[in-house]
């Protein structure tokens, strides 16, 4: 594949708790990639090359990947997530960059 028709992506950070604590990893992942699957379905999740890439069960902060024109849209997803599994829940991003190694997860 060229490089002009790979898609260019964009690494966003973010922060997870519910009822004040952090998820362990299974439970993030299942968490994120459910809410971004029933807020976009799967036929744009597939547009989104949406990719959950990294978390930390202490902190509740981890990485996840989208298309750089589709940065805003997840920022926004991430915004409305307020509950989950009948509990409160805050999902918040944090930073945006071009590469995991600048974002602190």
């Amino acid at each position: 594949m060229k490089p002009t028709q790979r898609f260019k992506q964009r690494y966003v950070s973010f922060s997870l708790l519910v009822k004040g604590m952090p998820l362990p990893y299974s439970e993030a992942k299942d968490c994120v990639h459910s809410h971004f699957l029933s807020f976009f379905g799967e036929s744009g999740i597939s547009d989104f090359a949406f990719k959950f890439v990294k978390y930390d069960d202490k902190s509740g902060r981890g990485i996840v990947r989208c298309e750089r024109s589709k940065v805003d849209d997840a920022i926004f997803c991430m915004a409305c997530l307020s509950e989950w599994k009948g509990d409160k829940c805050r999902l918040e991003p944090l930073a945006t960059c071009g590469s995991i190694k600048r974002l602190k997860a």
